[in-house]
């Protein structure tokens, strides 16, 4: 109706297109006694996910380049759940399986969507209001133009126990699109059932995954964690493709924005990416981690909460960058990351961007350094594409960069740097601390 008609739009420097972008929120505690309600993102912070699908705005740091105002064009949820592999009868006769308890049961991935604005839907408040989790996805949508407002475009997107969203939109994908599909395999090809470049690259990442060796059993009915290097790597070849099919095509002048969201309901990996990076901005993006119960309050106790602006000492691009003397990395954690990060590309294919890494425990957040006095088993990481709340434990996640995060650990952060023409990590910094 006129509400919609009334959403903003940007307009590229580069191709004079209209942008039109998403924003998405992805969740993983590590603490599985406590499991979140969904509502605790979706309905009640000050900048909930419904927030965003009416207003959008406030992203503080970034510009309004490539973030898109209203997101009224459907919406979706997926969250993750223990479930038996028989009835709930079969179990309480069953002995054996009483004694192994819910942990022994197959994580799975669940998934509502609709087409109505996700502020004027009755059953999403339901859910929200209902349903627990301790890892969910949820996603509004702002419909690029052509893809058409149906339940099958919108996100997330759901293939056995992965769970993936995209913010933002493959140039002139229509372009692209024919060669995309080409390298698919055949199951995934058929798992594709919308129109949009979000559902493709989903797919083409199950092709990738699919076809690294590391597992007989396909992506779309493995039943166990895939772990985050095959997650990652599948990710860094899905960009260099989209790079790759872009140029081939001719779209050289324009510009691919991709902030992923990918979880297999023990890992997440989440990028911030633009091509044109740093003369294009990718979409907003943040994060924060701490203690899994005190992010919970944070959220849906905000208005107890002293407000604060993001923390200055946090740099986006090295188009404005910002030192502090105080953070040094050590030798040896030097070392101890690039042997990381050399053993991840040891795993990836030479064509691959480097990932550089960034070195967040050293970053400052509430109530100390991020990954001070926090226990692995009970943290939590909350990724958005806007702060959910105006407190300051929002972090700005870097241009071109990827972040993943495994329960029980603590997240990495890596940029995504292109490769020298020697093939190593190339001299360009894009984020300085």
């Amino acid at each position: 109706g006129s509400f919609r008609r009334r959403a903003k739009t940007g307009t590229s420097s580069f191709t004079g297109a209209t942008q039109t972008m998403c924003r998405w929120i992805t969740v993983l505690s590590s603490d599985e006694s406590n499991p979140f309600l969904l509502e605790s993102s979706i309905l009640t912070p000050s900048h909930s996910l419904i927030q965003m699908s009416v207003d959008a705005s406030w992203h503080p740091g970034y510009d309004e380049q490539n973030n898109h105002v209203m997101n009224g064009d459907g919406f979706g949820i997926g969250w993750y759940y223990r479930s038996p592999k028989r009835s709930p009868a079969q179990l309480i006769n069953n002995d054996e399986s009483i004694e192994n308890g819910e942990e022994s049961l197959p994580r799975c991935a669940a998934v509502f969507k609709d087409i109505l604005p996700a502020w004027n839907n009755l059953n999403l408040k339901e859910i929200c209001a209902s349903t627990v989790s301790d890892c969910f996805i949820a996603h509004v949508r702002a419909a690029s133009p052509g893809t058409g407002v149906n339940q099958v475009n919108c996100h997330p997107f759901k293939a056995g126990r992965l769970l993936f969203c995209h913010n933002g939109r493959i140039e002139q994908f229509i372009r692209v699109r024919r060669r995309m599909q080409e390298l698919f395999t055949d199951t995934a090809h058929q798992l594709v059932r919308g129109t949009t470049d979000s559902e493709n690259v989903f797919a083409l990442l199950l092709t990738f995954l699919s076809q690294d060796g590391l597992s007989e059993i396909p992506p779309w009915e493995q039943t166990t964690p895939f772990g985050h290097k095959r997650l990652v790597v599948a990710i860094q070849k899905v960009l260099r493709t989209i790079e790759k099919l872009s140029s081939e095509a001719g779209l050289g002048e324009g510009f691919n924005t991709c902030n992923f969201s990918l979880t297999d309901g023990e890992t997440m990996v989440c990028t911030r990416y633009c091509s044109k990076s740093p003369h294009v901005p990718p979409p907003s993006l943040y994060y924060a981690f701490g203690d899994a119960q005190d992010l919970y309050a944070e959220l849906t106790e905000e208005d107890e909460m002293p407000i604060s602006g993001l923390h200055p000492k946090i740099v986006d691009d090295s188009t404005d960058p910002m030192t502090d003397e105080s953070v040094n990395v050590s030798d040896d954690e030097e070392a101890n990351y690039n042997s990381a990060d050399e053993e991840l590309e040891s795993t990836s294919s030479d064509n691959n961007p480097i990932l550089r890494h960034v070195p967040i425990n050293l970053t400052l957040s509430k109530p100390g350094r991020i990954l001070a006095n926090v226990d692995a088993q009970k943290a939590c990481l909350i990724v958005a594409s806007n702060p959910l709340t105006r407190t300051h434990t929002w972090h700005r996640m870097p241009s071109n960069s990827i972040m993943w995060y495994t329960r029980g650990s603590f997240p990495e952060l890596r940029l995504i740097c292109d490769r020298g023409e020697n093939g190593k990590r190339s001299s360009r910094v894009i984020l300085t601390m």
